[in-house]
């Protein structure tokens, strides 16, 4: 089985919580390879959304 395009994964997960965002991301690079070029576009997609939260964290303080 074909693994999802990463856009389409990205496209799916745009109107979850930023938490549940992050969650999707990690369970999807635990299960790719360790030096897999699809793992690490979703580590930067991962560190793309953590950023914005933390991001949103030093606003709100």
């Amino acid at each position: 089985m074909k693994p999802t395009p990463l856009h389409e994964v990205i496209r799916r997960i745009r109107p979850l919580a930023p938490i549940h965002k992050a969650a999707h991301l990690r369970g999807l690079i635990a299960s790719e390879k360790k030096r897999s070029i699809r793992r690490i576009m979703l580590e930067e997609a991962l560190k793309d959304v953590v950023n914005k939260q933390l991001k949103k964290e030093v606003r709100l303080s």
